[in-house]
């Protein structure tokens, strides 16, 4: 670094120093030359700006415009006023047209073409950076305030177009209601500072503007656009942008629907969350504008409820609380959203796309409830129209609109090919659309609870529940499933499982039926005694007013839901598919447990375990066909009857049947050789109660099961006897419990045990008429400590396990027996509240013992 500019930059500071002392500044009595003239005297000197002075001059700005100041201007030339006359209809002389305008529609013309800030056209992008050095205030405007008021123009709406709803009814008695704005409309400009920085690319314009050319060097306002070469027109009171056509006010998103023909529709069901507010401050500032003009007068505002921030509407005029169902995502009406680095966007299905989606498969659970549109309440109508508004036009330019999201994260699939037309608004841009985007609640399974008036109970369970969140799991379009949903009079007759489950496995009555019913957004339900013959008893009491009891309430509805939910792809699972085909006999649900089917189409019946072990009948569809719905990932079917799980356990149904003998007793063990082993956790018993200080099953439940779903095969007497005659190494309890030795004592323990839990089967496996080969892992464990495997053969109505084994078919109470083992909250399962968790099985008695230690030899 040179010494000399150090050193002779301090004369030069002193000669700087000492010129501010003179008191004459150069441009206190001249302006610059570069200044050039006022944007008053620039436009008059030119003579094509004849109309847009007549503007000004009639508005009384000409003085203002003549002098010093911070202007940025957008006019255009007489051509363009004329033009723009021309598409309205007015003829004349553009100039006189604008002499017959009222001063208010002077007002809303001229401001829009004015800021009151001067800009270059490289500063209107720029936004303060609050002292940050890194320019990241560069760029990044795209809207901006303009000179336009919320005062300038007030509207009548008269009473054929009021909303037809409670807020606007008596207005409409009255003739008609004024409205104004309580946000004055900016303006919208696209620079290319702010599309290189956005990323806004030439195909993402052509799709926003087709008909407006892509400019880099030039840019657009309000749509309208300024060219390279009329830009920063220096003047000593602000900057001109020469316009090529008339700035135009902007409507805002509320104004575009409402005077669109095509969405007429679309916008009569957004003003029905729409409502007229007071505000005194505006009215008085009315008052004092416009004088006496509106003395006799109440101005309003249109509001839209939503909870978005700064412009969030909360309330009802009367100030009731409107319910969070009952809300738009934003206020399409409100101008400022988001400015100055944003704007919002909607999607508006034109008339012809809100009919088609009401009349196709998937709007049948609205068309068969509602008779019209707007006959759709507000809490359901509030998902649909909410999916159509999106927060952010930046985040949302057509080059991403493969990736773009509703609110709750799933992909809308916008394409090209979906838009009509685009239409810019002061706070946001309207894409008016060939088609619908249902929310995700419309598409998928639980959809047709959201408006029927017979699964109210099922509804609230379901949708938007986040104690259960069955609405996350349903939600997936990934998957199909079957969902069965039990009518509110169903959901009045459930077998309150732990109670049924201590009658049927340790015949301690205390068993009772709950009806449950809703209450606004809760469940309660009412619990009767059980009689006798198990009908519905004496009323108890009823649950749901505490914590306590909607844990209790929450529990059995997930058991429920659990069951009434079958997968329908799952092509590994053999019960798996769509219940109404005629394909299954059995098929799996969610929960584990598998449910019987008969019929198909309209005439489906559907058994739970815990109906066939009652003796009672199956769940018909209510009212056939027509309670069928097909949506995006599922048949949704709405049922007569809530279906039950098994009540009885594994070990109370090997208990009760004599033909099970032989082999329950093994499965039962030897207390004493139990007893022995007691330290040792490789030798476990079958059966067990599993308590702990927590916890307790209902009952003795199998030990090897967890959580699951399984097959048990019980050997005939006769079979059992033939194993053990067939394999000495094959040991009864008692010749077991009679070894001193403890080595053999362990070996032939641990040998019984791993025979009977090869019986064990990982997995349900009913006799269903159909075909398949597949393993599964059984209880029994190698000598790797690995579950042994086992092959599993089904040929329609017969089923072969292992090599020898098979399904005896001929008693259809020894097979496809039901049953689901239960772990409840409490040591004591007669003080239990929850289920815990559970195991469902299916029990088959079959021809031979299968030995997996003897078929290695």
């Amino acid at each position: 670094f040179s010494r000399w500019p150090a050193f002779c930059l301090m004369p030069l500071l002193g000669l700087m120093l000492f010129a501010s002392c003179k008191d004459d500044y150069p441009y206190d009595d001249k302006e610059p030359e570069w200044l050039g003239e006022s944007v008053y005297k620039y436009l008059s000197e030119d003579g094509h700006y004849t109309t847009y002075l007549s503007l000004i001059d009639a508005l009384g700005y000409a003085e203002t415009l003549d002098r010093t100041g911070s202007k940025t201007i957008f006019p255009a030339n007489d051509k363009a006023y004329e033009a723009y006359f021309q598409s309205l209809g007015l003829s004349g002389k553009a100039s006189d047209v604008v002499k017959s305008m009222t001063k208010s529609q002077q007002q809303v013309l001229f401001n829009s073409t004015m800021l009151n800030m001067a800009y270059l056209d490289n500063m209107l992008a720029n936004v303060p950076n609050s002292g940050q050095s890194d320019n990241s205030g560069e760029g990044i405007a795209l809207v901006r305030a303009s000179a336009a008021s919320y005062l300038d123009s007030i509207t009548f709406l008269d009473k054929d177009r009021l909303p037809a709803t409670e807020y606007w009814a008596d207005y409409a008695s009255r003739g008609g209601i004024y409205l104004m704005d309580n946000t004055s409309r900016p303006n919208v400009i696209f620079t290319p500072d702010f599309m290189l920085r956005l990323g806004l690319t030439e195909s993402d314009w052509t799709q926003l503007f087709p008909d407006k050319p892509y400019d880099e060097v030039g840019f657009y306002v309000n749509g309208s656009h300024v060219s390279g070469n009329q830009k920063n027109i220096t003047c000593k009171n602000g900057y001109l942008h020469i316009a090529d056509e008339v700035v135009r006010p902007l409507q805002n998103m509320a104004d575009v629907m409402a005077s669109h023909r095509q969405t007429s529709l679309f916008n009569q069901l957004m003003d029905k969350f729409s409502a007229p507010y007071y505000d005194e401050a505006l009215h008085l500032s009315v008052q004092n504008y416009y004088g006496n003009a509106y003395a006799s007068d109440t101005v309003f505002v249109k509001r839209y409820f939503n909870d978005n921030g700064v412009g969030a509407c909360l309330q009802t005029p009367d100030k009731k609380d409107i319910p969070s169902t009952q809300m738009l995502y934003f206020d399409p009406s409100y101008n400022t959203m988001n400015m100055p680095t944003d704007m919002a966007m909607m999607l508006v299905p034109s008339n012809e796309a809100m009919e088609n989606y009401w009349n196709s498969d998937r709007g049948k659970f609205l068309r068969s409830v509602y008779p019209t549109w707007n006959d759709v309440p507000m809490d359901v109508l509030s998902k649909f129209m909410k999916n159509h508004q999106l927060k952010s036009f930046v985040g949302s330019l057509p080059h991403e609109w493969s990736k773009l999201s509703d609110q709750k994260g799933f992909l809308l699939h916008l394409t090209p090919k979906d838009i009509e037309q685009s239409i810019l608004a002061c706070n946001g841009m309207v894409y008016l659309t060939n088609r619908v985007f249902p929310p995700i609640d419309y598409q998928c399974a639980y959809g047709p609870t959201l408006t029927s008036p017979i699964t109210k109970v099922m509804k609230v369970a379901i949708d938007d529940n986040d104690w259960l969140k069955f609405h996350l799991y349903l939600r997936s379009l990934e998957n199909q499933y079957n969902l069965l949903v039990p009518t509110d009079e169903a959901m009045k007759t459930y077998r309150e499982p732990i109670s049924w489950a201590l009658w049927a496995t340790e015949g301690v009555d205390k068993r009772e039926i709950w009806s449950f019913k809703q209450i606004g957004e809760k469940i309660y339900a009412d619990v009767y005694a059980v009689n006798e013959d198990g009908s519905q008893g004496a009323f108890k009491q009823t649950l749901g007013s505490s914590q306590a009891d909607q844990n209790k309430i929450m529990n059995r509805l997930n058991d429920i839901i659990d069951m009434h939910i079958i997968v329908a792809d799952n092509e590994t699972e053999p019960l798996s598919g769509f219940i109404d085909e005629g394909n299954l006999q059995y098929a799996l649900t969610k929960g584990g447990t598998i449910l019987r089917v008969e019929g198909e189409g309209g005439a489906t019946i559907v058994h739970g375990g815990g109906d066939d072990e009652c003796g009672l009948p199956g769940a018909n569809i209510e009212g056939g066909t027509d309670n069928i719905y097909f949506t995006e990932n599922s048949h949704t079917f709405f049922i007569d009857k809530l279906l039950q799980d098994p009540f009885k356990s594994v070990y109370a149904v090997l208990k009760e049947k004599p033909e099970f003998d032989e082999f329950f007793s093994l499965l039962l063990g030897d207390p004493s050789v139990f007893a022995y082993f007691q330290e040792d956790k490789e030798v476990q018993a079958i059966f067990d109660q599993n308590t702990t200080e927590q916890s307790s099953g209902i009952g003795q439940i199998v030990t090897s099961f967890n959580n699951y779903r399984y097959t048990v095969l019980v050997p005939t007497n006769e079979a059992v006897r033939q194993a053990f005659s067939e394999d000495a190494n094959l040991w009864t309890w008692n010749q077991i419990s009679n070894e001193e030795d403890p080595v053999i004592k362990k070996e032939k323990c641990l040998y019984l045990l791993n025979f009977l839990r090869y019986h064990f089967i990982d997995g349900i496996v009913p006799v269903a008429g159909n075909h398949f080969a597949k393993d599964y892992d059984t209880a029994a464990r190698d000598k790797n400590n690995q579950f042994v495997k086992i092959r599993v053969e089904a040929n329609g109505d017969q089923i072969r396990f292992g090599q020898t084994a098979s399904v005896l078919t001929e008693d259809p109470s020894l097979y496809n027996i039901l049953t689901r083992d239960y772990i409840v909250n409490n040591k004591d399962p007669q003080k239990a509240t929850d289920i815990l968790a559970s195991s469902r099985a299916v029990i088959h008695l079959v021809d031979k013992a299968i030995n997996y230690q003897q078929m290695g030899k």
